[in-house]
């Protein structure tokens, strides 16, 4: 029941597209990234994971913990940006977070040639409040992210889709996650109540499925 009502959102995308996916509590997400490598395996996407500060491993290791096969995240590419902890096929690794600039050049440069060479790409990021986390809030370093986030939409060469857990920034941070929503093509947001998970697509380019609020 519950594969089937993410692989019902995953259908409602559309190449092109910039997805946010908002953990709201405190859960992980690794059934969700699960459920979406197998889906775009299936339709034939090439998969890249956009890997901060070793947010891959933690989420393969609480899967296997939980009793999951973490198999499928074994061989995936990875652009690893920070971290320590070696995990897939890595085509670039950025060390160095202190320069914003330097970052968004190495990055554009290693994500575009992937692409070329390998589109469709469905690409998965992971982590990416732990680099506000780590970084000053400084204008300029806003308005790189959002540059960087923004030049990707509409290029049906790829797929983007961004998972963050909300409830890790800070006030002072805040701000960010309204302008991660407003760059982003769809918004869905995930909740627990007891037992129950929630699903709501807050914000969609697709208006059949915008509104949406799916419970199991």
């Amino acid at each position: 029941m519950l594969g089937e009502i993410i692989n019902g959102l995953w259908e409602a995308l559309k190449p092109g597209e910039v997805v946010l996916i908002e953990r709201t509590d405190s859960k992980d997400q690794y059934l969700g990234l699960q459920h979406l490598i197998s889906w775009g395996l299936s339709k034939g996407y090439t998969i890249l994971v956009i890997d901060v500060v070793d947010s891959l491993h933690l989420l393969r290791a609480k899967s296997r913990l939980a009793g999951f096969n973490e198999g499928i995240l074994e061989g995936v590419n990875v652009i690893k940006i920070g971290g320590k902890i070696k995990t897939g096929n890595i085509i670039e690794w950025i060390s160095d977070l202190n320069e914003p600039v330097i970052l968004v050049g190495k990055f554009r440069e290693a994500y575009d040639r992937f692409i070329e060479e390998n589109a469709p790409v469905l690409t998965i990021v992971l982590g990416i409040e732990k680099l506000f986390t780590t970084s000053e809030v400084a204008p300029k370093n806003v308005h790189l992210l959002l540059s960087l986030l923004s030049k990707y939409v509409g290029n049906e060469n790829r797929m983007g889709v961004q998972f963050i857990k909300t409830s890790l920034l800070d006030e002072r941070r805040r701000f960010l996650l309204a302008l991660l929503e407003d760059v982003a093509t769809t918004v869905i947001r995930v909740s627990s109540h007891g037992r129950v998970t929630e699903f709501k697509v807050v914000k969609s380019i697709n208006k059949d499925v915008e509104e949406t609020c799916l419970k199991v």
